[in-house]
């Protein structure tokens, strides 16, 4: 017994207490004989009618059981098929108990209802009776949720499933799921279909559901047989016949063509494979499959080439296969994120870090991570590492590691830096310098030696030379710098070569930083000599003040390189660009043959083994999420992948010009594939950004999912997204798209919009969804039949449902149906009983009130039968 307002039995007793007192006051006339019983009755009633409303209810467990068969009637089951299900279903019903319930339900591309619950035990009729629809589908979840809300309230419920357990449509496992849920046991009789002559189009599949004008589209057809023959498979781009190919099968074969197609133009493609021609195919209407592609506009990739003169030949080469490139100097990189945000790519190719700013960086990583735009870095002399990348925002997006590998730095380095400390240098100046030589010092291996040396008017020794692992207390040394007093490197340079001359090692550098005239003379031939004794000497020019022809000279006089005219935030990519140039680790100019050693996308169709080699690369390692499926000949990486936030990185160590890819350049046309399709995987998907849309079918409805970014890692809510959906059927693939519905989708998650629409028919059906000024498509298919007559059972399907639902996967000569334990409990109300009664009493409390009118209708009654005798 259970109780919905227990706390209402509470008043019975003060409720009789005041119906006492009351009674007691009465002054009504009455015998005691009736008043007592009038009180007894009204006692009842005042408790019968609070037991009700404290909502009063009893379980009651039955172990009767409902039984519904679902035949399957699907062409794949054809008529022996279908004539074995109904006689299992027939044989397992007549084992039955006789007080055991049994309806019957048959699926195919739609369910029906071919026999209410009932104890009648009339065999089913002849297959004709199972002809609701043409069996062009299988749909077993439908079936099976037809057959869940058949069963009547109060007894054990059970599904049995006769079938052969392939379903075109729908989604078995959750309507066993959700059958469990309900407590509906559900046990499944395999039967085979009959076997047949068949050639079916399983499936065309496209590599690419979007793409860009111009790229090249695999369309993959998967053709089963269970016969064999010869006969053709046409390929249709929007109704029109663009390839035909003579086509060989074999009994029990499985095989894919692939069909090759570069469209020209921006549309929307929509792609057929039939399969003609095979003698005796018995089920005609699985012979074709279709596809759809939506192509947009080439590609546009912003090319940025850091040495002047070179970038025709990327340039020409993708003028070819249909990707435009325009080039730019590295000062002419947009400075707005928006104009940034045109392109759908961008190339940076042999550009040193220093020439790019702060600002361009930082936007070119939200253009990737935010807008998912695309940014390839290619290799030379001023890239990567050498470029000075170290610790910006770049080397975040790269996806290899730009520092020296570990097995590397046996090859000892010794690094001066002399660092102007004048008076002029205060505030910001020497703070950055600060940090550049901070951050020059920690890509030195733990054997290199390094000293820091400042000067004003005279020289300060302020890292002494030491190599790099004994000098812990380097940073805080560093940032006792100060600025103050006059101009002289003289000294200051001699005391920087006195200490690189009492060390051993194999290189030996000094980078000079001033930003104003220097007291003395003779540098030049200062610079001379210490070249003469193996020690390179470079200079950087801070700001228009310098004494730019002195630097310049220097540099020339010493073998290093002139940094002039730089912006003092560029002091630290400068200083760490020139010292990994000048450690000799980080560039291999040796000729090599590149190796592929993952399938990747951008290899597709491309053979590294036919080319020619490269002559050079820069040496980088790989971060742990990348691909790298091209590497050099010592397996360090050449051809790098990855993405990052909603865009793609790809990184290629060595160069696409005349220095190291001078062979790959000169009549090779492995070039040119291979950079278009580079360039075509990296750039930006051809749709928004910031948006995703996927499509999911259940039954006759499909459901189009929409999510929408703020940023790579924030959703946007309350946004407004619709979605037109376009249908093309299947026999009129050549015509126009038809608008078919038009919706408002609702948010139901986090950044998350859904609607859905009906599939009417086989055909494609386009979905384009828009959230303001942003775009997204895609593509369903419905073939027009996927049925296939092979004769076989999917047992693991059919074994999983049983297993989810808590039943059995029985035998297709099954006598009877295993005994359920399973009992079904029902929960009675009361509340109806209590109320009976007391309307029982009522009558009585009636009688006893006006007892002398029920005693003079009796005497009238009495009366009126004697007079009548």
């Amino acid at each position: 017994m259970d109780w919905s307002h227990p706390r209402i039995l509470l008043l019975i007793f003060p409720a009789l207490a005041l119906l006492a007192w009351v009674h007691w006051r009465s002054t009504h006339p009455m015998p005691p004989q009736r008043r007592t019983a009038l009180l007894g009755v009204r006692a009842a009633i005042v408790a019968l009618v609070l037991l009700a409303l404290a909502g009063p209810a009893m379980e009651r467990r039955s172990t009767e059981e409902t039984v519904i068969f679902v035949l399957d009637h699907s062409a794949s089951e054809g008529a022996r098929g279908v004539q074995a299900g109904m006689d299992a279903a027939n044989r397992l019903a007549a084992a039955l108990p006789a007080e055991t319930r049994t309806g019957f339900v048959s699926t195919a591309e739609h369910p029906a209802v071919l026999r209410l619950p009932t104890t009648e035990r009339t065999p089913l009729s002849p297959p004709l009776e199972l002809a609701r629809d043409g069996g062009a589908e299988t749909d077993l979840a439908a079936g099976v949720a037809l057959a869940r809300g058949l069963f009547p309230p109060g007894a054990a419920s059970r599904v049995v499933l006769l079938t052969d357990g392939y379903e075109t449509r729908g989604d078995l496992e959750a309507a066993a799921r959700e059958a469990a849920l309900s407590g509906v046991r559900l046990d499944a009789v395999p039967i085979a279909g009959e076997l047949r002559p068949d050639v079916r189009a399983v499936a065309l599949t496209a590599s690419k559901a979007r793409l860009h004008e111009g790229a090249t589209v695999e369309l993959s057809a998967v053709v089963e047989s269970s016969l064999a023959g010869e006969g053709r498979a046409r390929l249709f781009e929007n109704g029109i016949e663009v390839e035909s190919r003579r086509l060989t099968v074999d009994t029990g074969q499985t095989q894919t063509l692939v069909f090759r197609r570069t469209p020209e133009q921006r549309n929307l493609y929509n792609y057929r494979v039939r399969l003609e021609g095979f003698a005796g195919d018995s089920v005609p209407a699985n012979n074709e499959a279709l596809a759809l592609v939506d192509v947009r506009g080439r590609p546009l990739l912003l090319y940025v080439e850091g040495e002047e003169g070179e970038a025709h030949y990327l340039t020409e080469a993708m003028a070819r296969e249909g990707v435009r490139l325009q080039a730019r100097p590295p000062q002419a990189l947009p400075e707005a994120l928006t104009e940034l945000n045109g392109y759908d790519g961008v190339i940076l190719s042999d550009v040193a870090a220093h020439r790019l700013s702060e600002r361009a960086m930082v936007l070119l990583r939200d253009y990737v991570e935010k807008l998912g735009g695309g940014l390839v870095m290619i290799g030379g002399m001023n890239s990567f590492g050498v470029g000075g990348y170290y610790r910006t925002p770049i080397e975040e997006l790269l996806p290899v590691k730009i520092r020296a590998p570990d097995e590397e730095e046996r090859q000892s380095v010794a690094l001066a830096m002399v660092i102007d400390r004048s008076g002029s240098m205060s505030g910001e100046k020497i703070e950055l310098c600060k940090s550049a030589a901070t951050a020059t010092i920690e890509l030195l291996g733990k054997q290199d030696y390094v000293t820091v040396v400042a000067f004003d008017s005279a020289a300060r020794v302020v890292v002494p030379m030491a190599k790099r692992g004994e000098t812990p207390g380097f940073a805080s040394q560093i940032a006792t710098i100060d600025a103050g007093g006059g101009t002289n490197i003289y000294p200051c340079m001699t005391s920087a070569r006195d200490a690189l001359a009492g060390v051993k090692a194999k290189v030996k550098h000094m980078i000079v930083l001033t930003d104003g005239q220097s007291e003395g003379s003779g540098y030049e031939g200062l610079a001379a000599q210490l070249k003469a004794e193996g020690i390179t000497v470079s200079t950087v020019g801070v700001g228009s003040d310098a004494d730019i022809q002195l630097l310049q000279a220097m540099a020339a006089a010493g073998g290093g390189q002139c940094y002039s005219n730089v912006d003092p935030q560029a002091v630290t990519r400068i200083f760490t660009q020139d010292a990994m140039k000048h450690m000799g680790r980080l560039v291999r100019e040796e000729q090599f043959a590149p190796r592929m050693v993952e399938r990747h996308a951008m290899l597709k169709g491309w053979d590294a083994a036919q080319g020619p080699p490269l002559l050079g690369y820069v040496k980088t390692t790989r971060k742990a999420t990348a691909q790298v499926p091209l590497v050099t000949d010592l397996n360090d990486p050449l051809l790098a992948h990855w993405r990052f936030g909603l865009g793609k990185v790809t990184a290629f160590t060595s160069d696409c010009k005349s220095r190291w890819a001078s062979l790959w350049i000169t009549g090779w046309p492995g070039y040119s594939q291979f950079w278009s399709q580079v360039l075509r995987e990296t750039a930006r998907d051809s749709q928004s950004g910031d948006m995703d849309l996927r499509i999911e079918s259940n039954g006759d409805r499909a459901r189009v999912i929409v999510e929408v970014m703020e940023d790579a890692a924030h959703f946007r809510n309350d946004a407004t997204v619709e979605a037109d959906v376009s249908f093309l059927p299947a026999g009129s693939l050549g015509s126009a798209l038809k608008p078919m519905a038009q919706q408002r989708l609702e948010q139901e998650a986090s950044g998350r919009y859904a609607g859905d629409f009906e599939l009417r028919e086989p055909g494609l059906y386009l979905v384009r969804a828009r959230s303001g000024a942003q775009t997204v498509s895609g593509g369903f298919v419905r073939n027009a039949s996927g049925e296939a007559a092979t004769g076989r059972v999917n047992t693991a399907l059919l074994a999983r449902v049983c297993e989810l639902a808590g039943g059995q996967l029985l035998s297709a000569d099954a006598a009877k149906l295993p005994v359920s334990r399973a009992s079904r409990a029902q929960v009675v109300d009361l509340a109806p009983v209590l109320l009976g009664m007391m309307l029982v009493l009522f009558l009585a409390d009636i009688a006893l009130r006006r007892w002398e009118n029920v005693m003079g209708f009796i005497e009238t009654v009495r009366e009126w039968r004697k007079g009548a005798r």
